[in-house]
């Protein structure tokens, strides 16, 4: 399964159409974004962080905690999980351990940032990013450590919050020219300018986040897709969700102390369930005693 994973996202990369993959903060949400049909998913490090921790996206989170999150996404669906991988958690060594962990984690892609370290959310004041030569240095890193050439490399850019709109086209071409199977280009301030990269950024599949809280990246899907993207994310939009759901469902016990008022807002127990598999689980049990039957039946 977990092989499959990064061929089927290596499929659905040669294959005309948008790829649309929601941010899922566990596997519960991965499982129902499968169920409804999405055909990959996104793991963001900020809402791994709040799923995990509680805490603000500041690299609080080190990377076997990352990886250890991103495995039990991947093993929880059989569509390729895209994973933020910061910045590759320290050197060069540590950005191709970084990629191998995730590789055998199961995950389909990563995508390594050019922020110094600590990072922080690309959404926060104050990003800084290494000189332009680490961070080619970083891409070329992370592309030469995957083991199989299925697993793909994405490299991101805050250059466009750190620095400018030009220094982060001109990274995004230089991380396409190290090898990068797909260019990020986090926090681009206007429509104009998310319009303008496909055309500067010609030579490699580009990958969008939107981000509700930044209006003008709210773009329907099928404009991104005619501008010329092919991956798009929507990193934070169901954890910001689950956030809103809980505060509100939460606060309500408080206020009433019963749940009757709120019952229509939960998932019914038995759709529940079928998310989390248990009437495959429930079949499998049911085959295996009958085997276990007849088996004995015929030793007898």
């Amino acid at each position: 399964m977990r092989a499959a994973g990064s061929r089927s996202f290596r499929s659905l990369m040669e294959k005309p159409g948008l790829i649309v993959a929601p941010g899922c903060h566990d596997a519960l949400g991965a499982r129902i974004a499968e169920k409804l049909g999405f055909r990959a998913v996104y793991m963001s490090g900020n809402a791994t962080s709040a799923a995990c921790m509680g805490r603000p996206d500041i690299g609080l989170l080190g990377m076997s905690e990352m990886v250890t999150h991103a495995r039990g996404l991947a093993s929880a669906v059989e569509i390729p999980v895209i994973c933020d991988a910061d910045t590759g958690y320290g050197g060069v060594d540590n950005v191709a351990r970084t990629v191998q962990e995730y590789e055998a984690a199961g995950v389909a892609a990563i995508h390594i940032e050019d922020q110094i370290i600590p990072k922080k959310c690309g959404a926060m004041p104050g990003v800084e990013v290494v000189d332009f030569e680490d961070a080619v240095a970083r891409v070329q890193a992370a592309v030469k450590a995957r083991r199989s050439p299925e697993f793909s490399i994405i490299a991101r850019t805050d250059a466009r919050a750190a620095v400018d709109f030009e220094e982060a086209l001109r990274r995004a071409r230089a991380f396409a020219a190290a090898g990068a199977d797909l260019v990020y280009i986090e926090d681009l301030q206007s429509r104009e300018e998310i319009e303008q990269v496909p055309r500067k950024v010609p030579s490699v599949p580009l990958m969008f986040d939107v981000l509700e809280a930044w209006s003008w990246t709210n773009i329907p899907l099928a404009e991104l897709e005619k501008m010329g993207y092919k991956v798009v994310i929507y990193c934070l939009t169901a954890t910001m969700a689950y956030a809103k759901a809980v505060q509100e469902v939460l606060g309500a016990i408080l206020e009433m102390g019963h749940t009757r008022g709120i019952s229509t807002r939960l998932m019914d127990l038995h759709e529940y369930e079928e998310i989390l598999g248990l009437p495959e689980i429930d079949a499998r049990r049911a085959e295996l005693s009958d085997e276990a039957k007849q088996c004995c039946s015929e030793e007898i």
